[in-house]
């Protein structure tokens, strides 16, 4: 992870201003950390937006798409998922980010794993970070790149659109599970998409939650474990209702932990709520078939 001091515009001076503000805030009677959190993200994406002030951009009545000439034929369609995703993720989250929200096109696979430092993983066609979304070119990955319908249903926008809202509005206060679980929900619900492999059949040997909650990017089948994100997600909102998925986001929102709001929401424990998650899962989710893939 690099240095705080790199991260944000300005160095030392910021960070000390961010840590005198920090400390003004600990006096608030309630979660502290969410109030600082938005101003470290609103510092990264200053920063983001001067290093790429020399981009082209294209706006759109909520997004700002910066691309290089290079995909200077990429812009509209990417344009047109993006505002694709837009009413369905925020109708769904029941929450409107404020300003509008940056996509980031890379040309290709080594300029996004550049950018930033990003380290995540190398097949990916998008990410989130510090409240810019960044994207790999659709040529780079597209067998037929102009083709709309399939970058809107396949490609990233309304993954990486939900990472986004969700940040705005938990101000950090969620887990990487449910933060992945939702966004994989708003790409099943908005386009009927959903990422199933060999990997990641759910009748197995599954992580438990304490696993997903513990070190949810070092778990060495991410698939399952993005896999099971969704089920868990999926599960409240199809049998409890997206009335109690919204009351969970709600709590998540005031500063409750994410379990605790599933226990409040749902009226069951931890453990009660893993079991019914699993045994739903294995009944109502499609699973990895070879005549079928």
């Amino acid at each position: 992870m690099r240095d705080l001091l790199e991260m944000i515009p300005g160095g030392v001076p910021a960070v000390v201003g961010l840590v005198v503000a920090g400390l003004l805030l600990t006096t608030l009677p309630l979660h502290p950390q969410m109030w600082l959190y938005p101003l470290v993200r609103q510092a990264v994406e200053l920063k983001i937006r001067y290093q790429t002030s020399d981009m082209l951009a294209k706006e759109t009545p909520h997004f700002i798409i910066k691309y290089t000439e290079q995909d200077a034929d990429m812009v509209d369609m990417v344009a047109t998922a993006a505002e694709a995703a837009y009413k369905p993720v925020t109708t769904v989250l029941d929450y409107t980010p404020r300003g509008k929200a940056i996509v980031l096109i890379y040309p290709d696979r080594q300029a996004m794993k550049k950018a930033y430092g990003w380290a995540g993983d190398a097949s990916a066609m998008g990410f989130y970070w510090g409240g810019v979304i960044q994207i790999l070119s659709p040529k780079a990955w597209m067998k037929n790149s102009q083709a709309v319908e399939e970058f809107i249903t396949t490609g990233p926008l309304a993954h990486e659109y939900t990472h986004l809202v969700l940040d705005h509005m938990a101000r950090g206060n969620y887990t990487r599970w449910f933060t992945e679980g939702l966004a994989q929900y708003m790409e099943y619900k908005a386009n009927g998409y959903e990422w199933i492999t060999v990997d990641n059949r759910l009748t197995g040997k599954l992580y438990t939650m304490a696993e997903l909650e513990g070190d949810f990017d070092g778990l060495p089948n991410q698939a399952l474990a993005y896999r099971q994100s969704l089920a868990a997600v999926r599960y409240i909102a199809e049998v409890h209702g997206e009335a109690k998925l919204n009351e969970i986001l709600r709590s998540v929102t005031a500063g409750q932990k994410v379990n605790k709001a599933i226990k409040r929401a749902l009226g069951m424990d931890y453990t009660t709520f893993e079991t019914m998650v699993n045994l739903w899962a294995k009944g109502h989710m499609k699973q990895y078939s070879k005549t079928a893939n």
